[in-house]
């Protein structure tokens, strides 16, 4: 980690004791510096600069409102490693959401082994667009994964089946996955539709 200035860190955690504790341990690292503190992600849009890594208690994230805690914080294409700040375990699929995880009973020297982990991971595989899918790709699996058919789809936005057909193709290229089901299990998997939603 040769770098002169610190790594920002925008802390969000809505427990004063374990912000408290987590700004202690920050503080005596040589690499790093809290920004901010919030408890809640919604004041993120208050926030003028950007940090290099949002530590955040996946507690306080609605997932059932399909929060994709990525494109939130990496607005503009911003590079940002997000780490969860937890107390207990997580489904895996939760999970995958994270650069990395700390657990509030870490010492403080797995602590700032875990953040210069998630900093090296962000710097060596950044997570861009190749990666990611578009608000409209999302939107697409979630239609493919309700079973729609892509003239259906092509009619609920809009767009021609040409469209839906390059769509398709752009998110089984990005995600490795070529069958329905597949990509189904994917989008239960991370989220995107709830298991109810095939009852």
């Amino acid at each position: 980690m040769n770098r002169h200035s610190k790594y920002k860190i925008l802390l969000i955690e809505p427990s004063e004791i374990v912000a408290l504790g987590f700004k202690e341990i920050i503080s005596r690292s040589s690499d790093f510096e809290i920004m901010s503190t919030l408890a809640n992600p919604t004041y993120y849009t208050n926030i003028k600069s950007r940090p290099d890594i949002v530590v955040i208690n996946p507690a306080v994230v609605n997932y059932n409102e399909r929060f994709d805690v990525r494109s939130f914080f990496c607005v503009n294409g911003d590079n940002v490693s997000i780490v969860a700040l937890t107390n207990s375990g997580y489904e895996e699929g939760v999970m995958r959401l994270y650069d990395g995880c700390i657990n509030i009973y870490d010492n403080a020297q797995r602590v700032i082994q875990k953040l210069r982990s998630a900093i090296e991971e962000t710097l060596q595989n950044p997570k861009n667009e190749i990666n990611e899918l578009s608000v409209r790709e999302r939107d697409i699996l979630v239609a493919v994964a309700k079973g729609r058919t892509n003239k259906e789809i092509a009619d609920e936005f809009n767009i021609s089946v040409y469209t839906v057909i390059s769509h398709r193709r752009n998110i089984s290229r990005k995600l490795g996955i070529n069958s329905v089901p597949g990509l189904t299990v994917y989008a239960i998997m991370n989220k995107l539709v709830d298991i109810s939603d095939f009852n």
